[in-house]
């Protein structure tokens, strides 16, 4: 529920201006809004050609802008490990998948998501914030309501969101070293590449793609780097073909390392380890971490610190700057 009390500023405006201006209600949430009578003054339903006065409340009840999930809910939750009230954080295992598909119709992320909200209770839809890939571990958001997604978005557009992943690159190049320290950016157009309905590379005539590296830590016995990045923009497996395309790519990556057949790892490492926004119903200032898996902290066990030094001192700020 947003609750706003109208100022003298607000005097015989038009509820609808105030729902669209001040309060940032999108026009397709507040259409929601208006056929699910979730659009209150002063605790009476109303329509919004009325206009507000000082002193009025305003009330706006987003759950009555929400479309009833079609996925139907599965008896398994999710490892929740953040929740606000617009949003709550998960942790998605590497072997599963967000939605269902074609190929994966059940046991999906989104499926437990449906039955956690209804064990709580909570009158939500199904707004995935940030997806991730089969293969791909670590913190996914579900924003419960349309309004609580699109204010993300434009945040994400403004670099208000940021994103912190964790990998391991296979490092067996040799026409280049990677040390502990080393930064780098990766600005190169990725292009769905033809021969897949799924697989992109690096082209041209793609879209513009800029991916922030820095290496953590190298195991030179092993050939292999732990890495954290950065997502300027959000291209489809952009990380991965990233990496593959300098010459690094993430250990265990079917479709993009070349010595796939030769790693013991079914695939990529990689972790979406840190997320950090500004709650969209709260203004709340958030900075939410994943725990790495197993398959990342047993291959580095300097890896298990991250969490504790990047709180106590921000060692991604060049990443996210």
């Amino acid at each position: 529920m947003i609750r706003y009390v109208c100022g003298i500023e607000d005097e015989n405006v038009l509820l609808s201006s105030l729902l669209t201006g001040r309060l940032d209600i999108y026009s397709s949430t507040l259409s929601r809004l208006k056929a699910g009578g979730g659009i209150y003054l002063n605790g009476e339903a109303v329509h919004v050609r009325r206009p507000v006065h000082e002193g009025d409340i305003v009330e706006i009840d987003l759950a009555c802008a929400e479309i009833p999930s079609q996925i139907p809910a599965e008896p398994w939750l999710p490892e929740i490990i953040f929740e606000s009230e617009g949003l709550i954080g998960v942790n998605k295992p590497a072997i599963s998948v967000v939605h269902p598909t074609v190929f994966h119709r059940e046991g999906t992320i989104a499926a437990g998501v449906v039955n956690y909200y209804q064990q709580k209770g909570i009158r939500a839809g199904i707004h995935i914030v940030n997806r991730l890939d089969l293969g791909t571990s670590g913190l996914m958001l579900f924003a419960k309501y349309g309004l609580v997604q699109e204010r993300l978005r434009k945040q994400a557009e403004r670099g208000e969101y940021t994103k912190i992943y964790i990998g391991v690159a296979d490092t067996r190049n040799p026409e280049q070293t990677l040390r502990a320290g080393d930064r780098f950016d990766i600005d190169a157009p990725i292009a769905r590449d033809r021969t897949s309905i799924i697989k992109r590379k690096v082209d041209p005539d793609g879209d513009p793609a800029l991916t922030k590296v820095k290496i953590l830590s190298v195991n030179e016995e092993k050939h292999t780097a732990l890495a954290a990045f950065s997502l300027v923009t959000g291209r489809t497996h952009q990380i991965r073909v990233h990496m593959s395309h300098a010459g690094f790519p993430l250990l265990g990556d079917s479709m993009y390392d070349p010595a796939f057949y030769e790693s013991e790892n079914t695939h990529q490492l990689l972790h979406q380890f840190r997320s950090e926004f500004t709650e969209p119903l709260t203004q709340e200032h958030m900075r939410i971490y994943c725990p790495l898996p197993d398959e990342i902290s047993s291959e580095y066990p300097e890896a298990e610190m991250l969490q504790e030094a990047a709180e106590s001192s921000d060692i991604f700020d060049s990443l996210t700057t």
